[in-house]
């Protein structure tokens, strides 16, 4: 995959007028708070991270409130120095005027690890209390960064609801003790969240799952699920993130913006495909879920958040996009997932991606999956030793 053409991606322009804050959409979680739908992202491609403070600065500049943000991302310090710019620079006065989304990553999922995690997300943000705090994946494997995507760590587990509890248990108790306003998951599927909200108090329950979300990989069903329990979706990958990192590029990949009814839909409005994609993530499902979008040009940040801001797209220009199960409307979701997480990997999994969405290797205890290995074990060995390996 060849790098973006920076002179054209990379532009801050003060000439650029933002809009009034409280104009984008919002929803309302179950606690109570108010959740902008549109957050402006801070992962990042290698070559973003140079201007990941000026780009975040910018997104404030022009209205944007809600920040998403994680330890992997490894830019929390540059996320908070932007932040204190935007103070200093008269664009917010406060801190509180900001929605901050900040992620335990897997290799602090250790429930030793969960209260020194966060202290070093708020320090490093220059905040007390955040306001969602999401476990990044369910499971605590770990990859070495600027990793290829055959990397493999040999002590990758699967998803194990014992240990998960576990850590969840500690986000919880810094819930209590006001460290945290509202707690969420990220990358969740079926049925770990079916597990969790089993064994979850009242209070305890997650109210965002951050999930992969764009045209052609719309996972209305699992959407539709987790609505079902009172859990909020906003949608990561929402613009196919066309410069992501090489290991998660592969030729079966389609591009969003380039799909020709995204296309012809952009060009019977009017504006550019990433503006319709955006438009779709805010106006499905009755406005209910949200999106995550970055940029590092102005004029780009800012039509990205007026998305959140319009009902841009007719129903029919919906029906197209979403269709509704018939031959004469088949929309254009294609399940075409652009994360395959295969870096994430356990041994039992053989190499294959799938597993880790599809909740074939999900286990209650820690017992559970030993007994589990015990055998995938002998059976991998006893295939070895019998098979021709030329």
């Amino acid at each position: 995959m060849s790098g973006p053409n920076i002179s054209e991606q990379v532009k801050f322009d003060p000439d650029i007028e933002g809009i009034d804050p409280a104009l984008p959409h919002k929803v309302t979680l179950r606690s109570g708070a108010v959740m902008p739908i549109a957050a402006f992202g801070t992962f990042h491609s290698d070559w973003a991270q140079d201007y990941m403070l000026d780009a975040t600065k910018e997104a404030i500049r022009l209205g944007w409130r809600h920040l998403d943000t994680a330890r992997a991302y490894e830019n929390e310090e540059v996320v908070g120095e932007a932040i204190r710019q935007a103070i200093s620079g008269g664009y917010i006065s406060s801190r509180d005027e900001l929605f901050i989304t900040g992620k335990l990553w897997n290799g602090h999922m250790s429930p030793r690890d969960v209260a020194p995690a966060l202290e070093n997300t708020l320090k490093s943000l220059g905040i007390d209390e955040i306001d969602m705090y999401l476990n990044h994946w369910p499971w605590p494997n770990v990859h070495t960064p600027g990793c290829a995507g055959d990397h493999r760590n040999p002590d990758a587990v699967p998803y194990i609801h014992e240990a998960f509890m576990e850590t969840w248990s500690e986000i919880c108790k810094l819930k209590k003790a006001g460290k945290i306003k509202d707690i969420g998951t990220s990358n969740h599927t079926r049925a770990c969240m079916e597990l969790l909200m089993r064994d979850a108090a009242e209070d305890e329950r997650p109210l965002v799952n951050q999930m992969e979300m764009h045209p052609l990989m719309q996972q209305t069903e699992l959407r539709s699920y987790f609505e079902s329990e009172g859990v909020v979706c906003t949608g990561y990958m929402s613009l196919g993130s066309p410069n992501r990192p090489a290991r998660d590029t592969f030729k079966e990949h389609r591009a969003d913006m380039r799909d020709p009814v995204i296309q012809q839909i952009a060009s019977e409005l009017g504006v550019a495909p990433p503006r319709v994609c955006l438009n779709w993530a805010y106006q499905r499902m009755n406005k209910s879920g949200g999106y995550v979008a970055m940029a590092t040009r102005s004029d780009w940040i800012l039509d990205n958040l007026k998305a959140s801001c319009e009902d841009l797209l007719s129903d029919e220009q919906m029906l197209r996009i979403c269709g509704d199960g018939t031959p004469e409307n088949p929309g254009i979701d294609a399940n075409n997932r652009l994360i395959w997480g295969q870096v994430f990997l356990w041994p039992e999994a053989d190499g294959d991606w799938r597993l880790l969405w599809n909740d074939k290797h999900v286990f209650f205890t820690r017992n559970g999956y030993q007994a589990f290995k015990k055998s995938w074990d002998e059976h991998d060995k006893a295939l070895k030793e019998t098979t021709h390996q030329g």
